[in-house]
């Protein structure tokens, strides 16, 4: 991993806010630190509401325990993530009741984000989009070559399309669901960000011309990659997020590598940076009542922006100590999520937890969590209007879908790619 994502965050201290936001590139005037240890606890907020997360995989405490002891060895960890495809792991997705605690699974393979329309619920697994439609009852599957490592799920506003992101190959999709076709392509490497923290430079090119050096990997033939995509040490932008603004009209996309949140402009493709000098940051979302959010990952904070992307406040979420397997391991926020009119969802991987929080009341409530689970997202369901997930949804029939890219948006740029708009590590250690 990166060395300094187990460096010990210090919170910082009110005289010190400027210097966090100048290192963020935001007006210090504009905006507000505060903590959410300084929130009232209320064990039951959200009690009207089930939560659905996703959990990657099972095996948290025993990574942990890895990276512990290399760091305990003395080695540096430099770079997070595999340097090789790995198969998918197995997963679960998980419903919890708030006002009583239940629970129930189902396994899943290597699931990431999910989002809800009606009694539709989508979810990123592995190199596919599976769409549970509980009043039908019936899974529609959707895959295309460019599926890899899918991150994040989002409806269209009229749901009728669905906007996913392939990290494995750093691109942002989205797609037809009643005509399965690929109705928007943004590819990091073709607007600027085609290094790897390898230091390898990344291009797509004409099929079949797939090659690896030291220096130079051409991605051509999706399929060449064995629905994995690039592994993480080599992606250059690890694009963890994608989701529509408001009116469709922009997307939102974070870059894990670069420390970046960027607004595209789906018209012309491109991309205004909004944020920069983050810490692996994770979900670029909407909120509540016009406000936007950033997930600074490793920073362990969340920063909130009114409807013109002015940053508005920054919330450190630490209203607990982490947990004993995770001390000296620095902050880890998964994702920070709108759940409900107001009350939002963050995911505390090193407190092994997702805690539920209300600005306009300043309350809080902490939901614990399997310590195995690396959970990635989460939603909020009504329990009296949507249909509860049962074990019965491994049951349902399954419509298996090719998406066609019937207006070549993957074909490869015959332009000169452009030179990358910076070295991936340079900009982003100094500020740290």
């Amino acid at each position: 991993m990166l060395r300094d994502i187990f460096q010990t965050n210090q919170v910082p201290r009110r005289s010190l806010v400027r210097g966090v936001l100048a290192a963020l590139r935001v007006v210090p005037s504009a905006s507000h630190f505060d903590r959410l240890s300084e929130y009232r606890l209320d064990e039951t907020l959200g009690n009207h509401l089930d939560l659905v997360f996703t959990v990657k995989h099972q095996k948290q405490r025993a990574l942990n325990r890895i990276v512990r002891e290399r760091l305990r060895d003395g080695h540096q960890m430099k770079v997070l993530g595999g340097r090789t495809p790995r198969p998918y792991r197995d997963g679960l997705l998980v419903q919890y009741a708030l006002r009583n605690g239940l629970m129930q699974q189902m396994d899943l393979k290597e699931p990431f984000g999910l989002d809800q329309s009606g009694a539709r619920l989508a979810v990123a697994a592995g190199n596919e989009v599976r769409i549970y439609d509980t009043s039908a009852q019936v899974a529609h599957v959707y895959r295309n070559p460019w599926f890899a490592q899918l991150h994040s799920v989002h409806f269209s506003g009229d749901g009728s399309r669905l906007l996913t992101v392939s990290t494995g190959f750093d691109t942002v999709l989205e797609f037809d669901l009643a005509q399965p076709r690929l109705t928007w392509a943004w590819n990091a490497w073709d607007h600027g960000y085609n290094v790897s923290p390898a230091g390898v430079r990344i291009l797509r090119g004409a099929p079949g011309s797939d090659a690896t050096t030291r220096k130079l990997i051409t991605v051509g033939d999706p399929s060449h990659w064995n629905g994995f995509g690039l592994p993480t040490y080599l992606t250059a932008a690890h694009l963890n997020n994608a989701c529509y603004c408001r009116h469709d009209d922009s997307i939102f996309v974070t870059l894990f590598h670069q420390g970046r949140a960027v607004v595209v402009d789906r018209n012309g493709g491109k991309a205004r940076e909004v944020l920069t000098g983050l810490l692996n940051p994770h979900g670029f979302e909407p909120g509540w009542a016009g406000d936007h959010l950033v997930t600074d990952t490793c920073r362990g904070q969340v920063i909130f922006f009114d409807e013109n992307l002015a940053v508005k406040n920054v919330l450190m979420i630490d209203a607990c100590e982490p947990a004993q397997s995770r001390t000296g391991m620095g902050e880890w926020l998964q994702n920070v999520l709108h759940l409900d009119r107001g009350l939002y969802g963050a995911i505390d991987i090193h407190r092994s937890c997702i805690w539920l929080f209300e600005p306009a009341t300043r309350r809080h409530r902490k939901v614990e969590v399997n310590p195995d689970w690396a959970v990635q997202n989460v939603i909020a369901v009504d329990p009296q209007k949507v249909k509860a997930l049962h074990r019965r949804l491994d049951g349902y029939p399954e419509i298996h879908h090719d998406v066609a890219d019937t207006s070549s948006l993957m074909a490869a740029d015959t332009k000169p790619p452009r030179r990358s708009r910076l070295s991936w590590h340079s900009k982003l250690r100094s500020r740290d």
